[in-house]
């Protein structure tokens, strides 16, 4: 699972690390060279809530490997684009497998977990999902600036794909999903391996659930849990928003020289071709704006397991907005600077708590479609919030920090109706026993 993060954190990345070098490689506009990104979360959307609940009728496993085999298919064929209109196409398909896969994957991950373990499972998984935009960045150090260099970096992007695809053969079900459908004898053998491989005694009992079922999708949002998952469709628009349009800003803010932030290197690089295209010194920024997410990761999961997830939720939050305002003060290009990182890393604490919280929220029947669901409708503010920076930078920076502050001021009036509590529960099997375990 970790891997499936590094892997689809790494072809999200991507266009962030060749938007440039395609715009000069095609001549594009501005609003063909904001598409790039924002296409790519539009049909992540989509992928994120069909697999979801496909994930809930056939299966985890199943639905992440056929998608891990459909995205590795379109990754290497983006490098063979000839032209913007088929990149596009082959970016559509690697945008909707990378959404079932993620969704699919965390959902997988939190149910073979004790309630004492999953925020830090959930913060396992983000880690290696840090390592894909160094991965891309790093790379990008050395083949960028080649001819055809963008290509060479898709094709390099397709690699840790291959590795997790031959780690997946590895896997099994969910021994949750199992139960749920009445595949007991599997679930059991499941179990079995799982104590074998950790070298612990095999637990005795019969595997039994009630109110055996699927979800569907309407019920999502069906009493009583209306206004709850209301709240928590706003926060994965706004975090997604805000998580995936930082790592666009960041460089963007460099290139253009916000308060004076190209001052510590040389941030124009003209190619062959007498267009400007991202430098080594680039690069290497956004890898640092990568890094900073890892403490934001681990303060959420510290704070999650401190003082709940609600209050989290609160502190993440208020963070975030108080940065986004300083953004506006530009002060000097060293404050600017810390302060783009504070903002990337409360973002970061943001999402991890909201991944803590959402699967936990939702019962076994219905939870895969559930975060699939979730996860793809945020992926629509992750479009617009992709979007809108690329396009609004070419103008003025400062235009995207104001769009920063509005969806932070949303997120903010909505937390103040979060009621639920999670920490320490166990995970909701059936909708007729909030709290039933998995063996009885």
């Amino acid at each position: 699972m970790g891997f499936m993060s590094f892997a689809d954190a790494a072809e999200i990345w991507l266009a962030t690390v060749i938007i440039k070098d395609l715009k000069c490689e095609w001549d594009l506009s501005s609003f063909q060279k904001s598409m790039i990104p924002a296409v790519v979360y539009i049909f992540y959307a989509f992928g994120s809530m069909t697999s979801g609940y496909f994930s809930d009728k056939f299966g985890r496993y199943w639905v992440l490997l056929i998608n891990s085999y459909a995205l590795i298919f379109s990754g290497v064929l983006s490098a063979f684009a000839t032209n913007y209109y088929f990149f596009i196409v082959c970016r559509s398909l690697t945008g909707f497998c990378i959404g079932g896969n993620y969704a699919c994957s965390i959902v997988y991950a939190q149910e073979v977990m004790p309630a004492k373990f999953r925020s830090w499972n959930v913060l396992f998984l983000e880690m290696y999902w840090t390592l894909g935009p160094l991965y891309e960045c790093f790379i990008a150090l050395f083949v960028m600036q080649l001819d055809n260099g963008w290509r060479y970096q898709i094709l390099l992007t397709a690699l840790p794909i291959v590795v997790m695809l031959v780690a997946m053969h590895f896997m099994d079900e969910s021994p949750r999903y199992l139960v749920i459908n009445n595949r007991k004898e599997e679930a059991q053998k499941v179990l079995e391996k799982i104590c074998r491989d950790n070298q612990v005694e095999v637990i005795k009992g019969n595997l039994c659930v009630q109110d055996v079922r699927s979800g569907d999708f309407l019920e999502i949002w069906a009493k009583p849990n209306t206004c709850e998952s209301l709240n928590i469709t706003i926060h994965f628009v706004c975090n997604m928003f805000l998580v995936f349009s930082i790592s666009m800003l960041i460089p963007d803010a460099m290139s253009y020289n916000y308060c004076g932030l190209d001052m510590w290197f040389d941030t124009t690089y003209v190619n062959d071709d007498n267009c400007t295209v991202y430098t080594r010194a680039e690069y290497v920024f956004m890898m640092i704006t990568a890094l900073i997410f890892v403490p934001g990761m681990i303060l959420a999961t510290w704070l999650a397991d401190f003082i709940g997830r609600r209050m989290t939720f609160v502190v993440s939050i208020f963070g975030g907005a108080i940065f986004s305002v300083l953004l506006i003060l530009c002060i000097n290009s060293y404050l600017t600077y810390i302060t783009l990182l504070g903002a990337a890393l409360f973002y970061a604490a943001y999402n991890q708590v909201l991944w803590i919280y959402t699967p936990e929220f939702y019962a076994t029947y219905m939870r895969g479609t559930a975060c699939g669901i979730q996860n793809g409708i945020g992926k629509f503010g992750a479009a617009a919030g992709t979007f809108l920076t690329t396009y609004l930078d070419e103008y003025d920076v400062t235009y995207s920090i104001y769009c920063f502050i509005g969806v932070q001021l949303i997120a903010c009036a909505t937390v103040l109706f979060m009621k639920r509590e999670t920490l320490g529960q166990n995970l909701q099997d059936s909708r007729s026993n909030e709290n039933t375990p998995i063996k009885e």
